[in-house]
């Protein structure tokens, strides 16, 4: 009997001390909140909707909303794991913030920048349109000049912003040492100016005469109708430069867009690019 409660009297204690981690770790388990950009919240997850989850932080009581649209994943305390945004791949990057300074490794690749957009129009969103712009010009190139290699507008922007660097700083560095550090034997320059100049309104008008005679317009009263239209009025100027990786330019232009419009810019930017000295249509 005395030997049974000996060995009772271990097992009970081990049996205490397994109950008191099992509690420890349940009151230490956390759901992870994991952010589309990395970062990871330690908490409670009490609720999700369409679109926020409700949240906790560890040792606090005030309740948060996060947006679903901002949250990759959550990893519950229980060990599942559900995924809400799937996370986007990085783009390849071919062209790194280090300079590539082996000719032979730039040879044949191009990078065009974003397009300067220099506006009175307060409406436009100049650095949209100028990497609109941008896009417009490379895909142009590429239909015209499928042996260049141009790089991805997005890498060449995202190779830029890691360096930190905005479309005005772009002034401050030589052509040479952006076309190394974009790893890119030529570097395409450009720039957009649009200026709204006031309207123009046009339109007709047309009088008519009613009397007892047709013929007798000076007895009539007259009755005058018609319609007029107002549109913006714009002068715009589209330039490009093309410099090598050595820091010499090799085609420098402006020219007017043939219609007058905000958005009218595609048709210059391909007769531009066909007389380059790479363009179907180089002398």
């Amino acid at each position: 009997m005395k030997n049974a409660i000996r060995l009772k009297a271990p097992l009970l204690y081990l049996c205490f001390v397994l109950l008191l981690s099992f509690s420890a770790y349940a009151q230490d388990a956390t759901d992870v909140v994991v952010m589309l950009n990395g970062e990871e919240r330690k908490g409670k997850v009490s609720a999700i909707n369409d679109t926020e989850v409700t949240f906790t932080y560890t040792g606090e009581t005030l309740e948060y909303k996060i947006k679903r649209s901002e949250i990759n994943k959550i990893v519950f305390a229980s060990g599942r794991t559900q995924v809400i945004n799937e996370k986007a791949a990085e783009l390849p990057a071919p062209a790194d913030a280090q300079p590539v300074d082996n000719p032979a490794a730039r040879k044949g690749k191009m990078a065009i920048l974003p397009f300067k957009v220099i506006t009175n129009v307060g409406s436009i969103d100049a650095k949209a349109l100028g990497e609109q712009i941008q896009a417009d010009c490379a895909n142009t190139i590429k239909e015209d000049a499928p042996s260049i290699q141009i790089i991805d507008p997005r890498v060449v922007n995202a190779t830029l912003a890691k360096s930190g660097m905005s479309i005005q700083d772009l002034e401050s560095m030589l052509p040479s040492e952006l076309a190394k550090m974009l790893g890119v034997e030529h570097v395409v320059y450009g720039s957009y100016d649009i200026e709204n100049t006031g309207t123009l309104t046009t339109g007709s008008s047309v009088t008519s005469y009613k009397t007892k005679k047709e013929d007798d317009k000076k007895k009539g009263t007259a009755f005058s109708s018609g319609s007029t239209t107002t549109s913006a009025t714009y002068d715009s100027k589209i330039t490009m430069d093309i410099y090598n990786d050595q820091g010499t330019s090799i085609y420098s232009v402006a020219r007017e867009p043939f219609m007058a419009g905000v958005d009218n810019y595609h048709s210059t930017i391909r007769y531009l690019v066909r007389r380059a000295p790479f363009g179907s249509k180089a002398k």
